[in-house]
């Protein structure tokens, strides 16, 4: 079995093929000292690139100042040099040339420019090169497909026929039936090129070296494109071979390197490996601005995909989002609240800010029922729906509001809440996109006995998976002594889809308030008693609202020591 490294080539990826002189000379002296048999250099592209990208004779010799006992060894894309539907043997041999340093020239190539990279190789032996057809992204093609492409293969002049795991999909099971397929339909000698997408790198290695290919790849520390590839020095090590220059040259260039560059784990080519697509798709769909969560759902749908298709994703859009803030004027126990002075601002304005930060201005909505609340919110410029004086709860009165726009997620975010951290919102919304057919609530632990007392905080229990049980008033979950063991209160932000508000609101117009909300005064009930789920986000909000006058200087003094 033969070691080839692959550092300079795989690792080119992240610094565009440009590397220190004394780097790729300390790499291939320790390279050339170790039981490595083949070091490849880079690519030989008409591309741009650095000049490991283009690799040429003069450079290298000039760069390294000899060659090793090692053979050098390059790599060509074969659709590089594929013009107007045949190869361009002009540009080849502008770029590989007879007599040069090299003796190995692998060809990497996918099935579609496969009948090309045959005929590359023909000329390539015919000059003089070891020849390997790399076949890149192996692991999309059915089991069932895979003697016919060997066949081809074994056609062909090539001296080494490589398995390249482009997405680092590949598990166990499946290696040990692809490396079958091909040893029963080939006697070529068979190369194993793992990638680390999925942390199975090393493990494949060895499961590919134990089935008797003729030669595995790996790279110093795993530098190579996306997570990297197997890393050499972890084969060396199992194999029992001294590996002591290579930690010293690992501590004298790569950790340096490594802080500037950030190869291995990356989450987009992690995803790319499971879902056997290009790790492209994540990147763009995160570059529109969609969440995690829908990034996945998109994902999960895009069948096996070798190469970046734009139409997949072209019209793919976020769910949009809005924040309604309830305002009413005629409370109860403190009338005109929503444009009472907090610190010199009116606090409909201080939970409308919020809110601002969290999904910006043009989505924020004061919904209210009072020209005088409107007209405080027409003059700080934020957007105002008059509503009925009719509605029953802040809920409804955003029900109503709703009614007027277009989104995909509403958020409640209650008016008397001038302390709501914009995380929370945030949090709600992720929460929803999740779940979306659950309402969504959030709460905060408390831990005091005064708290638990407090008829004004609303209390919550609920399941292991966080699903809503009960809320009160009272204090819950109690004991036998009424005693308080520990608790968890409401912070006032909901996020909805606008089926769920018309339930809501067409239940109360019709009917009233449901049996439990009517004596607990808790809205979030009514979707209990709706038979709807109510899934609870814990945050680190304490839920600083102001329900009567003397709340105000409470929130004012956390606001003072905040300062």
């Amino acid at each position: 079995m033969k070691i080839l490294d692959c550092t300079l080539r795989d690792g080119g990826y992240h610094t565009n093929w440009e590397f220190e002189p004394e780097f790729v000379r300390d790499l291939i002296t320790v390279l050339d000292r170790t039981v490595v048999d083949v070091i490849e250099l880079g690519y030989k592209s008409p591309l741009r690139g650095g000049k490991y990208r283009k690799c040429s004779d003069k450079f290298i010799e000039k760069t390294i100042g000899f060659v090793p006992k090692s053979k050098l060894s390059f790599m060509i894309d074969t659709k590089d040099f594929v013009i107007d539907g045949k190869l361009d043997y002009n540009l080849i041999k502008t770029n590989i040339h007879e007599n040069s340093i090299f003796s190995m020239c692998r060809v990497a190539t996918t099935l579609d420019f496969l009948d090309y990279a045959k005929e590359l190789v023909s000329y390539l032996n015919s000059i003089g090169y070891t020849t390997t057809i790399n076949l890149v992204r192996a692991s999309i093609i059915e089991l069932s497909e895979l003697p016919s492409v060997i066949s081809q293969i074994d056609d062909s002049d090539s001296d080494v026929l490589y398995l390249a795991d482009s997405f680092g999909s590949l598990t166990s099971n499946k290696v040990e039936e692809f490396l079958k397929i091909y040893r029963d339909n080939t006697d070529k000698k068979m190369g194993f090129h793992a990638h680390n997408n999925l942390g199975l790198g090393f493990s494949n290695t060895l499961l590919a070296i134990e089935k008797g290919v003729d030669y595995v790849d790996g790279s110093i520390t795993g530098m190579g494109r996306g997570c990297g590839n197997m890393k050499l020095e972890q084969l060396l090590m199992y194999l029992d071979y001294d590996c002591s220059e290579i930690f010293g040259l690992i501590n004298r260039r790569f950790d340096k390197l490594k802080k500037q560059y950030q190869w291995g784990y990356k989450f987009n080519y992690m995803l790319g490996g499971m879902k056997e697509i290009h790790p492209v798709y994540y990147e763009k769909l995160k570059s529109k601005g969609l969440s995690e969560s829908k990034i996945y759902s998109v994902l999960n749908g895009i069948k096996i995909k070798n190469t970046f298709d734009k139409s997949e994703i072209e019209n793919i859009k976020e769910k949009t989002t809005s924040v309604v803030i309830p305002a009413r004027y005629k409370s109860t126990r403190f009338p005109g609240k929503p444009i009472i002075d907090i610190k010199g601002i009116p606090m409909i304005i201080r939970v409308a800010r919020a809110a601002e930060k969290a999904v910006g201005k043009e989505n924020v909505y004061i919904a209210t029922e009072d020209e005088r609340i409107s007209n405080v919110v027409d003059s700080y410029n934020y957007k105002v729906i008059l509503t009925s004086d009719s509605c029953l709860t802040g809920t409804d009165r955003v029900a109503e509001a709703s009614l007027e726009l277009d989104s995909d997620i509403i958020v409640n975010v209650q008016g008397d809440e001038p302390m709501v951290n914009p995380d929370t919102i945030l949090k709600v919304i992720e929460e929803k996109k999740k779940f979306p057919k659950s309402v969504i609530t959030s709460i905060s632990r408390f831990n005091s006995n005064k708290e638990f007392k407090n008829r004004n905080i609303v209390k919550f229990v609920f399941d292991n998976e966080k699903n809503l049980l009960y809320t009160s008033r009272s204090g819950i979950p109690g004991n036998k002594n009424d005693e308080f063991i520990f608790g968890y209160n409401h912070v006032a932000v909901y996020a909805f889809n606008k089926k769920e508000l018309e339930s809501f609101y067409r239940r109360g117009i019709e009917n009233g308030k449901t049996e439990l909300e009517w004596v607990e005064d808790i809205e979030i009930l009514r979707f209990l008693e709706m038979n709807y789920n109510v899934k609870i986000v814990e945050v680190s909000d304490v839920g600083w609202s102001v329900d009567i006058p003397s709340d105000v200087e409470k929130v004012e003094d956390v606001i003072s020591e905040r300062l």
